[in-house]
């Protein structure tokens, strides 16, 4: 598991979570971002694609929104709350990350993650899943996880998360006996889920660094990662829909005692241009924080 770096003095064993929350410690506010938003304007402009950006600097709660209440397609994005959901269970005790589990046949994915070659039988425990799951955004641990829920009488693992937001996905809320549609995701939404971690507000400190330390331990470096230097850690997700061309990429970079989270999308276009979007405004965000 990886540590996260910190630069401050901590008595905490979860270094990921907001300091506040675990110690009582002074902070690096800044609070005019207008310049900035003036920049990343610039920038989104410069693309032919639509994009999305969301920024909100942790310290202060000073925020840039830009489209960042369209939706989008939301790909291995809803992997986030999945594993929150699943914390949640274990702190509820209806299960163990240290359960067996066993592939079976319909788990098996191939678009996304080597875990199908594994084969149908192949036995993981639910922490092996759920780490597979979020470090590669591996599809198979993902159903797996589905599986896994409906095995312990949870049809709808997603549904108690989003409720304990509000429910950012307004445009999809069911009518009463509707199934929710988890297919379309916001940046504001994104952000939700990974300040919820941060603070460690729906699982315990424990479960919250834990999903946090297996984000930022992803080969996915390609975009938000780009953006800042390789000694600085980023707890992220990326989202792919190759078929509608949208691309996200979400996390809390844990710059030099001034901490930030960063959710950017793009819809139109390859990866690649969606990756150079993302890396020219997290090299332009962690610039504007670092050096104000």
């Amino acid at each position: 598991m990886i540590f996260f770096r910190s630069t401050t003095t901590t008595t905490t064993d979860a270094p990921s979570i907001n300091n506040t929350v675990t110690a009582n410690l002074g902070k690096h506010f800044i609070i005019n971002f207008k310049p900035l938003k003036t920049e990343l304007e610039k920038i989104q402009k410069s693309y032919p694609q639509k994009t999305y950006i969301y920024f909100s600097y942790l310290n202060s709660g000073s925020w840039v929104g830009l489209n960042e209440r369209d939706e989008f397609a939301a790909a291995s994005t809803l992997k986030v709350p999945l594993a929150m959901a699943l914390m949640k269970a274990v702190e509820e005790k209806k299960l163990k990350l240290s359960d067996s589990y066993s592939l079976e046949e319909l788990d098996l994915n191939q678009y996304f993650g080597d875990l199908y070659k594994a084969g149908a039988d192949k036995e993981f425990t639910v922490e092996e899943l759920l780490k597979i799951m979020l470090e590669q955004s591996d599809n198979t641990a993902f159903n797996a996880m589905f599986t896994i829920f409906r095995r312990i009488g949870i049809d709808n693992p997603l549904g108690e998360v989003y409720g304990f937001l509000g429910w950012e996905l307004a445009p999809s809320i069911p009518e009463i006996g509707e199934t929710p549609d988890y297919s379309k995701i916001t940046l504001k939404t994104l952000a939700n889920l990974f300040i919820t971690l941060y603070d460690a507000k729906y699982v315990s400190v424990e479960y919250s660094n834990k999903l946090l330390a297996y984000l930022a331990n992803t080969p996915f470096n390609d975009k938000i990662d780009a953006g800042v230097p390789e000694d600085v850690t980023v707890a992220h997700k990326i989202g792919t829909a190759t078929l509608s061309e949208t691309f996200s990429d979400c996390g809390i970079v844990y710059a030099p005692n001034r901490n930030y989270l960063l959710c950017l999308g793009s819809n139109g276009g390859d990866e690649k241009r969606a990756a150079k979007f993302m890396v020219e405004v997290s090299t332009a965000v962690y610039k504007y924080v670092i050096n104000n």
